[in-house]
């Protein structure tokens, strides 16, 4: 029997919290003035949130990458791709319909299939997944070989967190028509998550490079949580460019935190008890993510919200009630032999 990491149970549990904290913390980011204290508030916590889903990426990765681990591209689809189409196909089934139900007076049917097959906002991520499983097995032969994955690691850095970062901040055109030129495909998009959280977990650093690392962390945040002030007081609405996961800010703080958890939680020694929590917070994390939307909305229609009182405290408590429901119904619906093939 392979050996729980109670680190990455933590890492997983963690980065879904904060994926609630940023769904919840945005909900009204765009309907308060751009600069007031509450916009600043909640550009706080959407900033210091958005390593969640590239932790996620990750996660998977350090996994399914693994050479020693036996996965054929038959496991491939039958049993990791099969299971988040049928995730999908429920969930987007009930958000289709509850949103359906909610905003019209009447059934549309068009609207309803367009719903449904293009997913509720935070079922992209099902989509994307599934294109990284497809091409797992490419990857891990990549994987698989030190000097290459780095290769494929530098190119990405450059492709998809600097270049384009340039682009959009300096508005350089030409740099950009130069690089669709290259029609350079294979490195972009979640791939170099998928492989950096493999590679992040078989190959050490060193401590006085992790110190430098949570340095560039905390400025990452730092600098998501300015750069987007910045950017919004200029245009006079919300930029999201800084928010992007693949702005070097926010890929700075999903690698240290990444590797916080490794290096720094993993020294913990939890007793039994803190292990038993954990994991089942771990093993309902999926659910929680799938679920805590419904509750967002749902105690929205009941003006339970951030904007009930002061946000540094709302955004908080909010999320807390979401998170809290939400792995309640996970927990319970993993007991049922029906329902726990839809998480």
């Amino acid at each position: 029997m392979n050996k729980r990491l109670i680190y990455v149970d933590a890492l997983r549990a963690a980065a879904t919290f904060f994926v609630v904290l940023l769904h919840t913390a945005a909900g009204n980011l765009n309907y308060v003035k751009i600069g007031s204290f509450e916009w600043n508030v909640f550009n706080f916590y959407d900033s210091i949130s958005r390593f969640g889903v590239p932790v996620f990426v990750m996660i998977s990765g350090m996994f399914l990458l693994n050479p020693n681990k036996d996965v054929s591209l038959r496991d491939i689809y039958r049993k990791y791709i099969f299971r988040i189409v049928k995730s999908f196909v429920f969930w987007s089934l009930l958000y289709a319909l509850y949103t359906n139900v909610n905003n019209y007076d009447s059934f549309n049917s068009d609207i309803f299939v367009k719903n449904f097959i293009s997913g509720h906002y935070h079922l992209w991520y099902l989509y994307m997944i599934v294109g990284l499983y497809a091409i797992t097995p490419i990857l891990r032969k990549i994987a698989a070989d030190k000097e290459v994955s780095r290769y494929f690691l530098l190119l990405s850095l450059i492709f998809v967190f600097i270049l384009p970062m340039i682009i959009k901040s300096f508005n350089v055109e030409f740099l950009e028509m130069i690089i669709k030129k290259f029609d350079f495909h294979i490195v972009l998009g979640y791939a170099s998550y998928y492989l950096g959280g493999y590679y992040l977990r078989v190959y050490n650093i060193k401590k006085g490079n992790r110190k430098v690392i949570y340095i560039l962390g905390i400025l990452g945040a730092i600098s998501t949580v300015v750069l987007t002030a910045m950017a919004s007081l200029k245009t006079g609405k919300t930029e999201g460019a800084f928010y992007s996961y693949f702005s070097p800010n926010v890929m700075l703080v999903s690698i240290s935190v990444f590797i916080f958890f490794k290096y720094e939680i993993s020294k913990i020694k939890f007793s039994r008890k803190s292990i038993a929590a954990i994991e089942t917070l771990s093993n309902c994390s999926f659910g929680i993510y799938l679920i805590h939307d419904f509750f967002n909305m749902f105690f929205s229609c009941m003006v339970i919200d951030t904007m009930n009182y002061n946000p540094l405290l709302s955004v908080l408590a909010t999320t807390l009630l979401v998170y809290c429901a939400s792995l309640l119904v996970s927990y319970i619906m993993a007991k049922v032999p029906f329902l726990k093939n839809t998480l």
